[in-house]
């Protein structure tokens, strides 16, 4: 009779809503004839929400223009290669999300497998990404990661510069690492 309680309440609770908390980035490496590179952005927004009955949603978004690859010639080839101006930002849409393992207390990393779509430059594609996720001790949820991606598999021409001497290759990693905060 408890447990049944217990479920009826635990079903009547209101799904709980998590915002990505300040902090929180996204990255992309790359390589180029010159070398290797990388872009960062902090400014990731997104919500996600957990409802009572264990399903999740959630939507990440990174503003394109927040890109900062430590050179300014390389930050306004990355945006028009983006097409920012008609594509202003990357969105991933979560589809589901698994936990590959347990974590035994708040703070152990645990496998996850996320699916979903990836918005990139006016291409959407679906992708499964495998990351790490905890439960910090403040309630806070941290989740970090990495993707091979192809730049061109989302009509993307890699970027160059100085009249194609110095050219991106398309092969790209997506980097990330979110907090997100239960509002």
């Amino acid at each position: 009779m408890r447990v049944a309680v217990l479920l009826l309440a635990l079903l009547a609770l209101p799904p709980e809503r998590y915002e990505i908390a300040p902090g929180s980035r996204f990255s992309i490496d790359g390589t180029a004839t010159t070398g290797s590179w990388t872009c960062e952005a902090d400014a990731v927004r997104g919500t996600g929400t957990l409802g009572a009955d264990g399903s999740l949603t959630a939507e990440i978004t990174i503003p394109v223009q927040d890109f900062d690859c430590g050179f300014g010639p390389m930050n306004r080839d990355l945006r028009r290669a983006l097409r920012a101006r008609e594509h202003p930002s990357i969105v991933f849409e979560l589809g589901s999300a698994d936990v590959l393992s347990e974590g035994a207390e708040s703070g152990t990393w645990v496998g996850v497998r996320t699916s979903g779509t990836l918005r990139l430059a006016g291409a959407s594609r679906p992708v499964t990404l495998s990351a790490e996720g905890r439960r910090l001790p403040d309630g806070r949820v941290e989740l970090r990661g990495h993707h091979p991606l192809r730049m061109s598999d989302f009509g993307v021409e890699p970027p160059s510069h100085a009249l194609g001497l110095v050219r991106a290759h398309d092969s790209i990693v997506a980097r990330f690492d979110l907090v997100a905060v239960a509002n």
